[in-house]
């Protein structure tokens, strides 16, 4: 497979087959469907690589599909006594157990309320049933996830931006950081947190943030060179 390649739906990626002699291990991830032997594109973008060496088609896409192992940004709708409803921007709301927080129990579950944000782990993803997430890892803690502190900013961008601030020293994030203290959560479902000192700032990192989306790396420096002058004090 030809990294930065665009594909178009129906392209045949890679023939299974060829890989029997094979000890290389692939992995495939968003945009992709295998048909017997045969890994499928199933939209069109460009054929990309990530650090954990998953294969998957970047495209400018809202509507989020979800994956298993994917970290997400949600969005409670409703509470039960055992589970909450989760918007994440998929075609349905996802399911996320109660017990599934550090330190839950069955006596002492967490207080979710309608309208709190989330930060979780997609544990299962099926055409066929509704999205399930956790907010621990595999050894029982929260390593982060959980619900975020109040007053931060939830922002709604492109699958592929998030993806691109995910990459190991995003230059947009180590910059900003260089500029304003915040605190930021990205889901691959084409949301952002982010938090800083007072509402002031976490408003100058979230316009930051839309404007930086197609900037190159000199845009970059010089909108951080003008942030600099006139918010840090």
């Amino acid at each position: 497979m030809e990294v930065g390649k665009v594909v178009m739906p129906g392209d045949v990626l890679l023939d299974i087959s060829s890989l029997k002699d094979s000890n290389e291990k692939i992995i495939f991830g968003p945009g992709m469907r295998r048909e017997d032997d045969k890994i499928i594109a199933i939209k069109c973008g460009v054929l990309k690589r990530n650090s954990s060496k998953m294969y998957y088609i970047d495209n400018h896409q809202m509507r989020y599909v979800p994956n298993r192992g994917e970290n997400v940004i949600g969005i409670v709708l409703k509470k039960g006594s055992d589970e909450a409803l989760v918007d994440i921007g998929s075609s349905e709301p996802a399911v996320i157990d109660l017990l599934s927080f550090e330190g839950a129990t069955k006596r002492n579950k967490p207080a979710l309320k309608t309208g709190d944000v989330l930060y979780a782990k997609i544990l299962t993803a099926s055409k066929d049933t509704e999205p399930e997430l956790v907010c621990v890892n595999s050894y029982g803690k929260s390593v982060g996830f959980g619900v975020v502190p109040d007053n931060g900013y939830v922002l709604n961008v492109p699958l592929e931006y998030c993806r691109r601030l995910l990459m190991p020293n995003s230059p947009i994030l180590k910059r900003l950081g260089t500029i304003l203290p915040y605190e930021i959560a990205i889901g691959v479902n084409g949301r952002i947190w982010v938090k800083s000192t007072n509402n002031e700032r976490t408003l100058v990192i979230v316009q930051a943030l839309i404007v930086l989306e197609y900037a190159t790396s000199t845009e970059i420096d010089m909108m951080c060179d003008q942030l600099s002058v006139v918010h840090v004090k």
